[in-house]
């Protein structure tokens, strides 16, 4: 056999299969190990947790789509693929595109679920609202380009109709997608600094939020590789990667969206020593606060922190901290122990006392 006609029977598909199988594992075990982690605090299921859920619906639909379209001739050159095949594979890359333009702002919703349960500063809370609204929008937007790229639809597997450059739509929803990776990841991270939480505790949750990096990182690599072969003639080889670095891609963003939610776990794992160095073993925050900017532990999601709840009402000088959980209407839903204090102090000159002459 001749070099040439090696290199055109060259088959991607064992490489293929390892690495998106190891990571919708992972992803799997993330999303199950964060709905543990609730279970184990005996708390409901909240909206940020259905979102990651739906995310690894998504997910997995990219891999069984990726197996799918591996039974026609994925990872194979077009040469050596039947033309049926490779009419099913353009047909199943159509659905393929679609599900990957709603699974990153999926991703994205969660964690911005997230953000709203734990903070409740007015201003950090609009731009998670902002942000919300933009990656919805954005959503919308992309999915409906990408169910009616061609006129006729099916002009997109059969080559006959009017299409959108495909190319350029998907380098654009790339960038857009990277682009608000890096604000959703890094925007708490400045809040974070600013809770009355030991140092270390500070330094490893802003580790978990940095971890968001590595999904930044790989719909980087995934924007550069597709945009030197998008177009090319052999989709059924050039495409591989692409289907391959779509999964990597949302895979980690849901490892690493359930990072900060799996406290309960994270601390079983890092035991002992490096448990306190990590920040794991104890995340009660300072009762202290000197902060204008308040931060109050949700009542039902506490994974984060302890059931400790302290608010910093420092223009009135009022502390209230409670040792239960409390619903958003002040009202408790467990009984427990609620100390409530107000002290008003007040500095006088102090006058020395006359005494009467003898």
């Amino acid at each position: 056999m001749s070099s040439h006609d090696a290199s055109v029977h060259k088959d991607q598909g064992l490489y293929l299969w390892v690495v998106n199988t190891l990571f919708i594992v992972l992803a799997t075990l993330a999303v199950i190990a964060r709905f543990v982690a609730r279970r184990l605090r005996s708390l409901a299921l909240a909206a940020d947790d259905w979102a990651i859920a739906l995310a690894l619906v998504f997910d997995w639909t990219l891999y069984g789509l990726f197996v799918a379209c591996r039974t026609h001739g994925l990872g194979r050159h077009r040469e050596v693929v039947d033309e049926d095949d490779v009419y099913m594979f353009m047909k199943l890359l159509y659905y393929f595109q679609i599900v990957y333009i709603l699974a990153p702002p999926t991703v994205k919703l969660s964690l911005l679920l997230l953000y709203k349960r734990i903070f409740v500063s007015s201003r950090f809370l609009i731009i998670v609202y902002i942000m919300g609204a933009v990656v919805s929008l954005w959503a919308i937007i992309m999915t409906f380009l990408g169910i009616f790229n061609c006129t006729p639809i099916s002009g997109f597997w059969t080559g006959v109709g009017k299409c959108l450059p495909f190319k350029q739509f998907a380098v654009g929803y790339a960038i857009v997608n990277i682009l608000t990776d890096l604000t959703v990841w890094l925007m708490p991270i400045p809040m974070m600094w600013r809770l009355q939480l030991p140092t270390a505790q500070k330094v490893a949750l802003t580790l978990i939020f940095v971890l968001g990096l590595f999904d930044c990182a790989a719909a980087l690599v995934r924007l550069l590789s597709s945009m030197l072969v998008l177009g090319n003639w052999d989709v059924t080889y050039d495409y591989a990667k692409g289907f391959m670095w779509s999964i990597i891609e949302v895979s980690l963003a849901i490892v690493c969206t359930c990072l900060p939610t799996m406290r309960v776990i994270l601390k079983s794992v890092f035991h002992g020593g490096l448990a306190r160095i990590l920040g794991f073993s104890s995340l009660t925050p300072n009762r202290q606060s000197s902060s204008r900017k308040a931060w109050v532990r949700s009542s039902q999601y506490n994974e984060i922190q302890s059931p400790w709840r302290a608010r910093d009402n420092s223009e009135n000088h009022h502390s209230n901290v409670t040792t239960t959980s409390e619903r958003a209407g002040g009202s408790s839903d467990a009984p427990g122990i609620h100390v409530q204090d107000e002290v008003t102090v007040e500095l006088q000159q102090i006058k020395p006392a006359h005494c009467p002459d003898p």
